[in-house]
């Protein structure tokens, strides 16, 4: 289970009146036995037999009626986190937090907001916003490791950009580490870095690049080449939408989501 999920587990059954000590995102004896105390209240929808599950597989049993309880559709209740438990979570953890259920990610679109007031994407505006390129530079400290995705060998713990822009950027990673957890950023490719400040004209036009201001950022380059659509790249997938939505809520734009192209691109400017 991801860190998140097990908090959300812990939250839950701290609602319920039963302790699972720190809501940490860690698992452990005090947490199982709460668990095994809220299912032996209700078991209600468990399968016979549930009582031999392991403490893990008890876990992910009661986040799934958890999810069922709320009429979303979660599968079996049986215990084990695969695709189906795994979208239910995301569904729960986003009704917990805004008190609805997501958009269907296959009728979902950009979100267009702006908390952090981006200029549109004209050499004028990004230069009174951002100052000149190039300039006004700083260190981000990254949450998890990127590994360089031209050579994989290599990681990074920091990069450099905008100084208007860290903040906010910082706030998504976290985010992103918090959701996925470590190992699932791996498996995704959220941690193959493409880079971000780069003072350059736009591949195959003449206007500066927004990597030119560090306002923009690649991620697994690779599988998501410039001119793939939907059918090629992976970043259009369902697995991602988290990821967009974070960004999305911090106002930054995916070329790949708005153009449906360059899908590896997020920049904090509007087109």
């Amino acid at each position: 289970m991801k860190k998140a999920a097990v908090r959300m587990v812990q939250e839950l059954l701290l609602d319920k009146g039963f302790d699972p000590g720190p809501v940490d995102g860690k698992l452990g004896p005090v947490t199982y036995g709460a668990i095994e105390q809220a299912l032996e209240k209700n078991p209600s929808g468990l399968p016979s037999g549930w009582q031999a599950w392991t403490s893990r597989r008890k876990t992910v049993a009661f986040l799934q009626l958890q999810c069922k309880v709320r009429d979303i559709e979660v599968g079996k209740i049986d215990g084990f986190w695969g695709p189906q438990t795994d979208f239910a979570s995301e569904s729960l953890a986003h009704l917990l937090e805004n008190g609805e259920l997501p958009r269907s990610w296959r009728d979902e679109t950009p979100l267009d907001t702006n908390p952090n007031s981006w200029p549109r994407q004209r050499e004028e505006d990004l230069i009174q916003f951002f100052g000149t390129t190039g300039a006004n530079q700083v260190k981000l400290v990254l949450p998890y490791p990127h590994r360089l995705s031209w050579n994989l060998r290599t990681s990074v713990n920091s990069f450099s950009c905008n100084a208007r822009v860290h903040d906010s950027a910082k706030r998504v990673l976290h985010r992103v580490l918090d959701h996925y957890g470590i190992e699932r950023i791996r498996e995704l490719h959220l941690d193959r870095w493409g880079g971000c400040l780069n003072v350059r004209r736009m591949r195959g036009g003449s206007r500066w690049s927004m990597h030119s201001w560090g306002i923009a950022l690649d991620y697994d380059p690779e599988r998501n080449q410039l001119k793939w659509g939907l059918d090629r790249a992976v970043f259009a997938r369902p697995e991602y939408n988290a990821w967009w939505r974070f960004w999305e809520e911090e106002g930054w734009t995916s070329l790949g989501r708005t153009k449906n192209y360059d899908w590896m691109h997020i920049q904090a400017a509007k087109l």
